[in-house]
């Protein structure tokens, strides 16, 4: 009777059990979908192909990822591709387009070598990404060879706007008083700003999903160490509580072990009379 109590109390323990471990399994699938939904974009192709050797002549250099890019400044700035050679000349035109998941950029590459396209973009869930993808250049016979820049080339836009001149840059204009002025340095002055803007905004764009994304962790573990500690409890508890009950158990047992001990002394006792010599008649 004693030894059925403690298994009376078995199955509520298990089932406190399990319930902590479902809680506990139930966190960390929360943080499943959060996981999959914050990875970042990567490259899925790339032309010319990464590690290949392009023979070719190349006019447009391209990287495809596997979701779509975002472009943040509504300009492109935000995206960029630069193809350089082994010295760090570039080769791109410095106008980098955006078109759904693939990023792209005029090139004109030069002599025979080692080339490198190095790009950053900002992936679906709106973290930066970038890396870079080597190529070999082996150009067929009568290849036009490029020299390069020393520095990454800024977009030349001049083609489609009015009022240029024939080097792409402002025409110049005759102030009231007299003197000739030149919107040539408008540009350069307005660069600047343009791409601090862009930083600012991939800060901004960056901040929130890194904090959401630590906050929702941070819970997730929390319900996962939560999880463990309640387990920890009540494997104690009832280990404690098994053993109070195993000590009355253990008493009653041992008393009914002296009655049934007493009582083999008694009907000894008993029968010994009977069963000796004075109880037999002639």
């Amino acid at each position: 009777m004693t030894g059925r109590a403690p298994a009376g109390r078995r199955p509520s323990r298990a089932a406190l059990v399990v319930g902590v471990l479902g809680v506990g399994a139930a966190g960390l699938l929360a943080l499943a979908p959060v996981s999959s939904a914050s990875a970042h974009d990567y490259v899925v192709s790339s032309t010319p192909a990464e590690g290949s050797t392009q023979t070719v002549e190349l006019t447009e250099a391209s990287i495809t990822f596997n979701d779509v890019i975002l472009d943040l400044s509504g300009t492109g700035s935000s995206n960029v591709l630069e193809v350089t050679d082994a010295s760090g000349r570039h080769f791109e035109d410095g106008c980098s387009a955006t078109g759904g998941a693939t990023l792209s950029t005029g090139v004109a590459l030069g002599a025979a070598g080692d080339y490198t396209m190095t790009y950053q973009a900002v992936s679906a869930d709106g973290h930066t990404v970038s890396a870079s993808l080597p190529f070999t250049w082996a150009p067929p016979a009568g290849a036009s060879v490029a020299e390069g820049a020393a520095a990454r080339p800024a977009c030349d836009s001049s083609d489609e706007g009015a009022g240029g001149d024939a080097a792409g840059q402002p025409a110049a204009s005759e102030e009231p008083g007299g003197a000739e002025s030149t919107g040539a340095a408008a540009p350069s002055a307005s660069a600047d700003p343009t791409d601090v803007a862009t930083g600012e905004a991939l800060a901004q764009s960056a901040d929130p999903d890194e904090s959401n994304l630590g906050l929702v962790v941070g819970i997730g573990i929390g319900i996962v160490v939560l999880a463990l500690v309640a387990v920890v409890v009540v494997l104690v508890t009832s280990r404690r509580r098994g053993d109070d009950l195993a000590g009355p158990a253990g008493e009653v047992d041992r008393a009914d072990g002296a009655d049934r001990a007493d009582g083999v002394d008694v009907a000894g006792r008993a029968d010994g009379p009977e069963s000796g010599p004075g109880t037999g008649r002639d």
